[in-house]
Parts: structure tokens; sequence; C-alpha cells
């Protein structure tokens, strides 16, 4: 328990009281009333802190009784000033380190700091602001910590999460009636202090465990934002090492606690590159958009940043349960990328070598992109690859654009090892294509940027030919598997229980039993309904006992209908942002009432192909953005944010259930695992969406150095549609020159030789859409990710994912980083240059702008 020097506390605070009175009388104030009642009240706080025990609880009534008195006093004779918020705020650190200060040092704490909080709010009034919203706010929700820091026991769940909901919505309020400021930020970080300091959480629930989470989270997210920009595959690397190194640190290492701390930082990664497949396209093709548009003159960075914590957070809190009516469905597959992260915190605490060999990777990674960072900021020119930055030694080397050539960075090396030699080797094929076409069709122009070479038209017509090829393999591939052999229906169908029999875990009255017996036999009746309802309401914990943690089907629809109803009121009525100077972003009411169910099976065949092979890879873009956009006819803006809105809800669904496969292979409970995945959830909300907002402001989306390839190529889908849909092509107004059937057959000719290309790839076994990865993103990537694989190569120990399939590269995938020394070290790699990069983006965004 955490013990504090009282006496010393106080006599430096009443110290600085003096001080700030010194100065007032030094200033020609010496004979002001309110000046004189400070100097004597400082006077005797710091006697009695010094001299005296501890005031009695009678005593301390009348001092607060006198505070309480003079503060509104001091407002009616108009002497209030910033010495009667000093006066007042030394009364109230007095009581708050004094009341039960011996029994409770940590209440003490509490309440020393929320009264600074307090007087902090109090000063900000004698400033002029007390009219305004923000103080307001930090002043009900100081006083009220205050209170129950002093007065109330450690916070239950229900009490945990009523805090956790008056955080969301005062940031979502602020953000959304423009009042965000400091005082706001500070008052939000006292409500996480008191939950993180107060809560009595059980095991594997600990508040190391948490800590952890959220610490090896934020490395993770940001690692996961960073690559879905940068190369459009996500691979998750790395948590199970990092974790065991920050629990080895202080106690013994537990596989229950690493797999509650890999939770909750996997789940913040998955939720928060849920959207990032669409919404860089809104940036990279909707100029109009304001909210993704800096130059725009309606740009308003706080409303942007609240328009990705809010569509993220919506959609991630309400699909977390979405599939977990079937996870029994689930239980028995294999999951593949689980199975050896699950082996990995199993054997990583018999391995103390892991943790030097994950110290030595980070370490080297973290100098390395330290004094880069360093070095571009003192010379004042970038270092993102080779040989562009030799430019300031080597004139001649401006010849060569900066997004060819190989890239400055450890992680993306280190990525290439766990994406092997072969999907390397086919990224670096795409890459070639790039740069033939830069040589041969844009006549080795150094000047043109990667934007603009990306966009044109020979490139996207090619990943959309390759994109072709996935969909009718994917189709093909699901026609082939649908017969079984009866083994295998046999093994399918096998009872889970022995007799058959229904068990009565919990004792009934014997009338009941007939009740119980029909309910459980309809399972989609009214009845059903009614009666885990009032069960609900009766003992919720019970409930879930009864069912033997299995929540009932309803709950997922019930989900559903509540992001509906949350869509339609912000979207179609509301109309909150705008996707241009005079019309908001408008999403049809029809649009979200028949798209949104499909969320759902969409997640099922999605979860299907995660349990079976270890992809994550979405159909949604299949079954509602084509018809959406052909006969809802709705804007570029509207469907990529509902596109985006359902990609994190099947993400969030599926982080469930990839955790709870993991819980259940390393023994912690399906519970544990749900609190677990939504404290991730709540993570990537916040600091995913924070990280996601930072790397837009300070590098923008579709450059070279974040070219953003899926979404490049979501956003060429919807933009063919749209074409289609009023019967134009896109990429045609590309060749004036040329007559449009001519331009129409080269560009057929191109999509062909994408068509062909990757057919070929997929008849030798190799992954197709990893060509459009390598035509999509800068080759200067693509050669840095073939080094990694080289390794990969070199080593032996070559990694063989499922093919990555998915007709968009938005792909997640959980590796096994445990086995060997040279993983472990790359494991490292790729965590350092993370750590060093969030510190730079959180440097960035408090200290530099």
């Amino acid at each position: 328990m955490m013990r504090i020097d009282r006496t010393t506390f106080l006599g430096a605070t009443y110290t600085v009281g003096l001080i700030l009175v010194t100065l007032a009388m030094i200033t020609g104030r010496y004979a002001h009333s309110d000046v004189i009642i400070t100097l004597v009240v400082e006077l005797a706080l710091l006697y009695i802190s010094l001299f005296r025990a501890p005031l009695n609880r009678k005593e301390i009534g009348i001092m607060i009784l006198l505070a309480v008195s003079y503060y509104p006093l001091s407002i009616l004779l108009g002497i209030f000033s910033d010495m009667v918020v000093v006066a007042v705020g030394g009364i109230a650190i007095y009581v708050a380190m004094t009341v039960r200060v011996e029994l409770h040092p940590t209440k003490a704490l509490l309440g020393g700091l929320y009264s600074a909080g307090l007087f902090f709010v109090l000063y900000l009034i004698v400033q002029g602001r007390a009219l305004q919203p923000d103080v307001w706010m930090g002043l009900v929700i100081h006083v009220l910590l205050l209170y129950m820091s002093l007065s109330k026991r450690p916070p239950n769940k229900t009490e945990l999460a009523a805090i956790s909901a008056l955080i969301i919505s005062c940031f979502s309020l602020s953000i959304f009636l423009g009042f965000f400021s400091e005082i706001v930020i500070w008052a939000l970080a006292s409500c996480v202090l008191y939950g993180i300091v107060r809560a009595e959480p059980k095991f594997p629930l600990t508040k190391r465990a948490m800590g952890t989470g959220l610490i090896v989270g934020v490395v993770m997210t940001f690692m996961g934002i960073y690559l879905a920009l940068k190369i459009g595959i996500v691979f998750l690397v790395g948590a199970e090492m990092l974790g065991a190194i920050f629990l080895g640190m202080k106690g013994r290492y537990t596989r229950e606690e690493n797999t509650i701390a890999v939770t909750i930082a996997n789940s913040s990664s998955i939720v928060a590159i849920g959207v990032l497949l669409t919404y860089p396209a809104i940036a990279i093709f909707d100029l109009d958009n304001p909210i993704f548009n800096a130059s725009h003159v309606a740009y308003d960075p706080a409303l942007t940043l609240f328009f990705i914590m809010f569509t993220t957070g919506i959609s991630a809190v309400f699909g977390i349960v979405l599939l977990a009516p079937f996870r029994k469905r689930f239980e028995h597959e294999p999951w593949p990328r689980v199975q050896p992260q699950a082996e990995c915190i199993n054997s990583i605490g018999s391995d103390p070598e892991s943790r030097k060999a994950v110290g030595m990777g980070l370490a080297a990674s973290g100098a390395w992109v330290g004094a880069t960072k360093v070095a571009e900021s003192v010379g004042g020119s970038t270092l993102s690859t080779v040989p562009y930055a030799l430019a300031p030694v080597i004139p001649a080397v401006t010849v060569i654009p900066d997004w060819i050539g190989l890239s400055n960075s450890p992680m993306i090396a280190g990525i290439g090892f766990f994406v092997g030699w072969k999907r390397s080797l086919v990224m670096v094929l795409g890459s070639i294509i790039s740069i033939l076409i830069w040589i041969i069709i844009e006549g080795a122009d150094g000047t043109i940027i990667y934007t603009t070479h990306l966009k044109r038209p020979e490139i996207l017509y090619l990943a959309l030919g390759v994109f072709v090829t996935v969909i009718l393999a994917d189709v093909v591939g699901t026609k082939e598997d649908r017969n079984l052999t009866p083994e295998e229906v046999q093994e399918k169908i096998k009872p889970q229980d022995e007799d058959g029999a229904i068990v009565v875990e919990t004792p009934h009255k014997s009338d009941e039993l007939s009740r119980m017996l029909r309910v459980k036999e309809e399972l989609f009746s009214i009845e059903t309904f009614k009666e885990d309802v009032r069960q609900i309401i009766d003992n919720p914990r019970e409930f879930m006992r009864s069912k033997r943690g299995e929540i009932p089907v309803w709950i997922a629809f019930v989900s559903m209908g509540l992001f509906m109803i949350v869509g339609l009121v912000v979207f179609w009525f509301i109309k909150p942002f705008m996707q241009s100077s005079t019309s908001p972003l408008e999403i049809h009411w029809l649009l979200i009432i028949f798209g949104t169910p499909l969320s759902l099976v969409s997640a099922y065949f999605t979860a299907r192909a995660v349990s079976e092979t270890g992809m994550l890879a979405g159909y949604i873009s299949d079954i509602i953005a084509i018809p959406a956009i052909l006969f809802f006819r709705v804007t570029f803006s509207a469907i990529t944010t509902f596109m985006g809105m359902l990609g994190a809800i099947q993400d969030a669904a599926i982080a469930l259930l990839i955790h709870l496969k993991l819980g259940r292979m390393t023994g912690v409970r399906g519970r544990d695992i749900l609190k677990a995945v939504f404290i991730g959830t709540m993570l990537g909300t916040t600091v995913g969406s924070f990280i996601t907002f930072q790397i837009f402001s300070t590098y923008g989306f579709g450059g070279v150095d974040f070219p953003s390839p899926a979404a490049q190529l979501f956003g060429f889908l919807v933009l063919s549609l749209q074409g289609i849909g009023d019967f134009k092509l896109p990429g045609l107004s590309e060749f004036t020159n040329i007559h449009p059937a001519l331009a129409f057959l080269y560009l057929l000719a191109w999509g062909t030789g994408g068509f062909l290309t990757g057919r070929e790839l997929s008849k030798r076994g190799l992954s197709p859409i990893s060509l459009v990865v390598g035509v999509l993103i800068p080759p200067a990537t693509s050669v840095t990710i073939l080094i990694g694989g080289y390794i990969s190569y070199r080593t032996k120990q070559i990694q063989k994912p499922a093919p990555l399939i998915d007709h968009l590269p938005q792909q997640v995938e959980v590796y096994d980083a445990g086995y060997s020394k040279t993983s472990r070290i790359l494991s490292g790699v790729v965590a350092g240059e993370a750590v060093v990069t969030v510190i730079f983006v959180i440097l960035s965004a408090f200290i530099f702008i």
C-alpha cells in the first residue's frame, strides 16, 4: 500500500501558499482583506501541520464549515480573488490529507490530488472562466471524486462501469459541443486514476495484468495502425513476449495474467485497424470532405478526432457480443494462429532467455529509430529511404524519388521475417511492375510524388484484375469445400455430452422444471426471451452460471438493434458531420436497416475463415458495398463511413472469439476474457483513434509515408461501381487524346494481365493479394520486407500462414514469436520502433504542435 509523508507534504504546500501571499503583498495588496485572511489561514495551517497532532473530526468539521461559508461570502462582499482560492484550497488539502490518513493512505493521496484539481478549477474561475462549461465539468467531477475517495469503499463493477460511461460521455460531449480543453483532460484523467487506484480486481484481472495490457496495447495498437497504413497487412507480433517482460519486472510471471495482457493489447489493435480499410479512402478520393482534408475551409481537427472515436466506439461496443452466442460452434476448430501463441504463453515462464532476446531487439531498434528521429529534427531532412536520404551530400540521387530504394525501418524488416520469403518475393514482383510503370510510362521522372504515381489507372486496373482472381478463387474454393465425407459429418455432429441429458445445475422448484424444459426447447420463442430477461434482472451472475457462460442468441440481435437505432439517430436525423461545405454526412435509413444485419452473416463466415485457416478476411464489401452503391446511390463518404463502422463491428466480434479460444487454452475464464476484450476495445477506441488522427494530421493518407494500400483499392472499387452506375469507366479521363474505345481496351488489357498473373500465382500456391500489396506500397518498403524474408529463409524456420486470399488487403494474423532466438529478437525489433514512434507521435501532439 502506498504511504506518503503527510507532514512534509503539508509543510511544502503551505510554504508555497505563504510565498503567494507574500508576492501579493509586494504588488501592493498588503492592506486587502482577502490577502490578510489568507495570510492568517496559511500560517495557522502551517503551524497545525508541523507542530500539532492532526485535528479531530469535530475540529475538522468546524474548519470545513468556515471554508464553505467563506467562499460564497467573499463573492457577496466583492473580495473574491485568487487569495480566497488559496485559502479555501489550503483547507481542502489539509482535510484531504488528515481524514483517516493513518488507516487509508491511498485515500489521503487521492484526496490531496483531487483537492489540487479543485484548487486549479477555482483558480480558473477567478481568472474569468466561471461561465465556461469545461470549468464546470471539471468542478463537478473533482468534487464528486473527492467525496468518493474519502468516504466510499472501493468501487464495485457497477460503479466502475458508471465511471467508464461518465468518461466516454464527458469526452464525447466536450468534443461535440466544442469545449474540449485541458480541464476536461485533467478531469477525465482523474476519473481513470480513481478507477486504477481504488479498484480491487481479482486474479487474473489484476492491476499489473491490466496495466501491462494497457502499456503493451499502446505499442501494439500503434504497430497495427502503422502497418495497416504502411503495407495494408497487419501482423500482431510479440505481444506475449512484451507482456512477459513487463510482468516479470514486478512479481512472478503467470500465464493467466499474460493472457489478459495479450487479450487487451491485441483487441485494441484489432478494433483500431477495423476502420483503416475505409477511412483513409475519404482523405485520398473525396477531397471535398472537410473531415479528412486539413486544407478545407471547414476542417475542424477536434471534430475529425471525435468522428473517428465515435464511429469506432459505438461499432466496437455493440459488436463485441455479436458472435458470443455462437462460441461453441468455434471451440473445436483448429485456430492455427491462436494455438502457437497459447503455447508460447504457457511455456514462456520457463524460458528466461526469451526476455533477453526480445530486450536485445527492442533496445537496438529503439536506439536506431531514436537516433534517426533526432538526426531528422536537427538536419531538417528526411532519412526515411536510401538513397534519397543522401541527397544533401550527393545531389545527383534526387533523380530517384524518395519512394524507390530501401526503407530505413527496422520494423518493416522485422515484419518481413514474419511475412515469409515467398510472400516477400511476390510483393517485390509487384513493386517491380510499379517501377517499370514509372520508367516506361512516366518517363522515370524523379519529381513525381508517390500519390500521383499510385493513381495511375494502369496500377489500379492491374490491382482490380488480381482482385477478381481472388474473389473467384474464394467462391470456387467455397463450393469445392461444401461436400463432406461421412466421417467428417459424424465428427462435426458428435454430441458434447455423453448421454445427451439436460443437466440442471441450479436447483429449481418441482413446479418450475416443466417450464424450464419447455423454454430450452423453444430457442427463439418469446418465452425464452422473457425467461432470460427475468433471470438477468434477478441475478446476472447466476444467469450466466446456469447457462454455463453461454450468452443467449437474442442478445446479439438486441445489440444490432441498438446499433441501428444509434446509427439512425446520428446519421439520418441529427447529421452532426459534414461531407462537404454545404452537405451533411447522411447514411440512408434503408441502408442502415438492411445493411447492419448482414454484418452478422459477414462476421460469422469471417470467423469460420479465421478459426479454420488463421486468416481474418472481410466479406462485408461483397454483400453490402455493391448493392448499396448501385441501388441506394449513396455518396462516397456515406458508404465509406458505413463500411468502416461495420468493419469495426466485425473485428470486435472476432476479437472476442479469438481470445476466448486463447483463454480456453491458457486456463482463463470466458468472463475474464470478455472484460479484457472490453478494456482493449476502449483502449483501441480512444488511444487508437488518437494515433490514427495524429498520423493523419502529421503525414496524411495516401503518400509515401502512409500509402494506405487497402484504402486505395477500396476507394477505386467504390469509384468504379459509381462509374458503372453512371455509365462511366474510371480512368478514361486520363486519356484525352485517345479514342474512348481504344482507352477502354488499353485499361482492359491491364486488368486482364492482373487477372492472369493472379491466377498463375494461385496455381503455384502463392498469394495473389501479396502482388496487389507490392504494387500499391512504395518499392522501398517491399525491398526492406524482402530483407526480413531472406532472414526467415536463412534461419530455416519459415512460417507457413494460410494464403492471403481476401479481395482487400485487410489481414490480421497472430503469429508465434517465441520458438527461436531470431524470431524473439525480431519481435523486439518490431516493438522497439513502435515504442519510439509512439513517443515521437505523443511529443509531436502535445509539445511540438
